[in-house]
């Protein structure tokens, strides 16, 4: 399928451009509040799972739409000294075994969405596999403060674009966050990758399902963009390599 024109592929989400780093705190030391990716919100918001940015206060309602543009969080950056030591209570939490590394069940553990579901298995692995930069197949604490500053980032969006406060994405404010994301595709398909995610057949993406989905379309654009040298939205490429490609995204 071609791009729209006037369009630049290259204009589509960068997770290489900073969105603004967020410090999200964990919640108060005892049990049941640390080993959840949830924080005490007000009222309003008392069934949604959002960790305040910097100062503790949410961002501004949103009015209506959303802005025309925004910024998916950037990617993983390289290895650094990231460790926020408000996180240390939460991730000794759920560092059952006390390894200093966290399993994926561990993870799994620290990360809910704001019903208290657990984050889906597949989102999880996605997280590994992005935040694991040592490749031990596990969650060092730095890695941890990594991956919780991007979901929070990713969180400010969902809020962004959860425009009824639901607590939920529905299938209108899936497409709003794809044209605010600077996709353009038919509605055929934005209905087939909002069912396609929507595994608990709800008409609606939970937190961990949103940033699933919207990960997981920019992993095939990047694919795309590989072969698409030209830039006319078109490519041609071997069924092997077809096959390869495909291989890749079911890791």
């Amino acid at each position: 399928m071609a791009y729209n024109q006037p369009y630049n592929p290259d204009a589509l989400p960068r997770y290489n451009q900073t969105y603004g780093r967020l410090s999200p705190h964990p919640p108060p030391s005892g049990h049941g509040s640390n080993n959840s990716y949830r924080q005490q919100q007000n009222s309003q918001y008392a069934h949604t799972m959002s960790p305040p940015p910097v100062g503790g206060q949410r961002p501004p309602p949103v009015q209506n739409r959303p802005s025309p543009v925004s910024r998916p969080p950037p990617s993983p950056a390289p290895p650094g000294d990231d460790r926020d030591p408000t996180l240390l209570p939460l991730f000794r939490a759920v560092d059952k075994n006390g390894t200093g590394q966290l399993s994926e069940k561990e993870l799994s553990a620290a990360l809910v969405n704001g019903d208290w579901t657990a984050f889906d298995p597949h989102t999880v692995r996605m997280m590994i596999r992005m935040f694991d930069s040592d490749r031990s197949g596990t969650i060092g604490f730095e890695e941890f403060c990594g991956l919780w500053s991007f979901l929070a980032s990713w969180r400010t969006l969902f809020d962004r674009f959860d425009v009824d406060h639901s607590g939920n994405i529905q299938l209108d404010e899936f497409r709003d966050a794809l044209i605010a994301f600077r996709y353009r595709l038919s509605e055929r398909f934005v209905e087939l990758l909002f069912q396609t995610y929507d595994k608990r057949n709800e008409g609606q993406l939970s937190f961990d399902l949103f940033v699933q989905a919207c990960i997981s379309l920019k992993r095939m654009t990047d694919v795309f963009k590989k072969y698409d040298d030209d830039r006319d939205g078109y490519i041609t490429l071997s069924f092997e390599d077809f096959l390869t490609e495909i291989l890749k995204q079911l890791k």
